[in-house]
């Protein structure tokens, strides 16, 4: 069952003489949103894999959110394709008329895998992401050990050195894509962690700002998104959620991920594939949820 809207945010603006805006709001209740990010770069055409997967659940009546990342190179079923990674599942959509295209095949695997449904969808690519981390400023990301990768990959197929030294670290949205795709250094594990550090760094710039500017920051990221999201929510409705959740404290995320001691890693030919370990889904999707 999808989520249904109904009036109820409203927005100050800057001057008393101008109207208040009002929003409409995610029916109350519990709300799950598919957010991916995806590896597609300038000129390019052809469909692109998701390089990043996560998925958001807003409980408004226990007052609960709560993130899941999931790792690009887990093995799955993709509904009427197979098994392959469950980054495959958007080029999968795209390239075969898949009803919504991509992104709702990957809303059908992730809804298969994790056994929940999923109300609204998000993809974002680069430029999106960059635009967007901008628009508030940037972010301040407390890197935890040091972060070194002689050969990070460019936009343009190129390969630069990036260095990422332990401690707080301010960020633009470019550098920060950088910081929550290298894996070079460490795995995917530590990757995913690493993308869920910067959407709670984003939260809390956003929470530190002063009401005028947390409105200006917000109508400035849904500038920068646009031409670079896809999504099923209007933009009234993106606003109206950024708005309820912009005080969020960011300890109030509960953050969660598939763990290298909850999969299977390597196949014949293929020494990067991941296979989920009995079990191991159900239990992380009864954390996620709230249900021990």
């Amino acid at each position: 069952m999808r989520a249904t809207m109904t009036p109820a945010i409203v927005i100050p603006t800057a001057a008393a003489s101008t109207p208040t805006v009002v929003l409409p709001q995610l029916a109350a209740g519990v709300t799950t949103i598919l957010i991916v990010g995806v590896d597609e770069r300038p000129g390019e055409s052809d469909p692109s894999r998701t390089d990043a997967i996560a998925v958001v659940r807003l409980d408004s009546a226990q007052q609960r959110v709560a993130l899941l990342s999931l790792p690009r190179d887990l093995i799955v079923n993709i509904p009427n394709f197979g098994y392959d990674r469950i980054n495959a599942a958007n080029v999968y959509g795209e390239l075969n008329s898949y009803p919504g295209g991509g992104i709702e095949l990957t809303r059908a695997t992730v809804e298969n895998l994790l056994g929940i449904s999923i109300d609204h969808v998000v993809r974002v690519n680069f430029q999106g992401f960059i635009g967007a981390i901008d628009a508030i400023g940037g972010v301040t990301i407390d890197v935890e050990q040091e972060i070194y990768d002689p050969q990070y990959p460019t936009m343009d197929y190129g390969y630069q050195e990036v260095y990422f030294a332990p401690g707080p670290q301010a960020m633009d949205g470019a550098t920060a894509l950088i910081y929550g795709r290298v894996r070079h250094s460490d795995n995917d594990f530590e990757r995913m962690k690493r993308q869920q550090a910067i959407g709670v760094a984003a939260l809390d710039t956003v929470r530190n700002l002063a009401p005028l500017d947390q409105i200006n920051s917000l109508a400035a990221v849904m500038t920068a998104l646009r031409g670079y999201i896809l999504t099923d929510l209007s933009e009234e409705q993106m606003a109206s959620l950024a708005w309820t959740y912009r005080n969020l404290s960011p300890s109030a995320v509960e953050r969660y991920t598939l763990g290298v001691d909850m999969v299977s890693i390597g196949a014949p030919g293929d020494p990067y594939a991941q296979f989920p370990l009995p079990g191991t889904i159900a239990q992380l999707v009864r954390q996620f949820v709230g249900v021990q």
